[in-house]
């Protein structure tokens, strides 16, 4: 059975938004909510029945009815609950993530999954439930599928968070690290300033620190991607290599006048790296991400952003730096909390 915090969180939040966008028959909702909100359960409960009964069609208050039951581990009765609104017009994709994880609590991952799936079926879009099914097939110990779910997710969603965060970590405890870096900055942008975030900085700080290898003043090495299979039929009809390969090529090349890791060197690492994936490769090897951190080296705020989002793999470090690049920093946090410099990121 999973431990799914991550997930309360995100249940509390849809709940929380369908008091506010919402008008209701019955405006005793927002007191249930509360009296949820404090763990008075039955309470809670009991007010929300009442209001099921003014206005019987509607789908929000069985749905709190069964959140309320969850959130007193009674698995069983919230999915009954759930069960008989599975026909409702009106459900949403919160529905099927909240069924599924019932089930899933209830060491039953096999009807998780056929819950998840049958509410991709009606909403393709939703990256919770990717990230639900994910979830799920991680915990099973099938990681190939728990990834497919999560870039299925990225790639429908792409800003929902929290499929960036699962498939950093897993490929991040990979041979082949660049995917879980690359998820893992992206993340870093949509979703700021809290617990995860965090904890991404100092995994990702740790993972560079780990790849980048100082054998001596000439000697260094770079891993990132341990294992590239090539298709040697592929290269010859596109010929492209595999973009792990070129990015290891520019990193390895930002090394030459390093020796040694630091929060400091690694923010002149990547902005050297920069310089060389732009000379070239950018036309064939594009990347969001590489594009968007060129936009901040354009503007003078690259050095500041690399102290920032790896702050808290070295905290002490980026305190002294700030310390001393106070006016560079503040200009950095103008730029970075303007709208129209986020990271902009489609469907693919």
């Amino acid at each position: 059975m999973k431990i799914s915090t991550y997930t309360l969180i995100t249940l509390l939040s849809l709940q929380f938004v369908n008091a506010q966008k919402q008008t209701y028959k019955c405006e005793k909702i927002y007191d249930a909510i509360k009296l949820v909100d404090e763990k008075k359960y039955n309470e809670g409960i009991a007010m929300l029945k009442e209001c099921e009964k003014i206005d019987p069609k509607a789908y929000t208050y069985p749905y709190e009815i069964a959140l309320a039951y969850t959130y007193q581990e009674d698995y069983k009765s919230a999915i009954s609950q759930l069960e008989k609104i599975k026909n409702y017009d009106n459900i949403e994709s919160n529905y099927f993530a909240l069924l599924g994880n019932n089930y899933d609590y209830l060491n039953k991952p096999e009807e998780a999954i056929k819950i998840y799936d049958e509410g991709l079926k009606r909403f393709p879009n939703s990256g919770e439930l990717y990230l639900e099914k994910g979830v799920v097939l991680e915990f099973e110990k099938k990681y190939s599928e728990a990834v497919k779910s999560y870039e299925k997710g990225i790639q429908v969603a792409p800003n929902y968070p929290s499929n960036y965060y699962r498939a950093a970590n897993l490929y991040l405890n990979s041979d082949n690290k660049l995917a879980g870096l690359i998820y893992g900055e992206v993340f870093l942008n949509i979703e700021r300033t809290t617990d995860r975030t965090k904890e991404m900085s100092k995994k990702l700080y740790d993972s560079y620190k780990n790849a980048i290898i100082f054998k001596s003043k000439n000697e260094k090495e770079i891993s990132i991607c341990k294992s590239v299979n090539i298709d040697i039929n592929t290269l010859e009809k596109d010929k492209k290599l595999p973009f792990c390969m070129i990015f290891e090529k520019n990193f390895i090349l930002s090394l030459l006048d390093e020796n040694e890791f630091s929060l400091d060197n690694l923010s002149s690492i990547r902005r050297k790296f920069l310089k060389e994936y732009f000379a070239k490769d950018y036309k064939d090897y594009p990347n969001i991400l590489l594009d968007y951190q060129k936009k901040m080296e354009e503007n003078n705020v690259f050095e500041a952003y690399n102290h920032y989002i790896f702050q808290m793999g070295d905290p002490n470090a980026f305190s002294t730096w700030q310390k001393t690049n106070q006016s560079a920093y503040d200009k950095f946090v103008d730029w970075y909390t303007d709208d129209k410099n986020v990271l902009i990121l489609k469907n693919n």
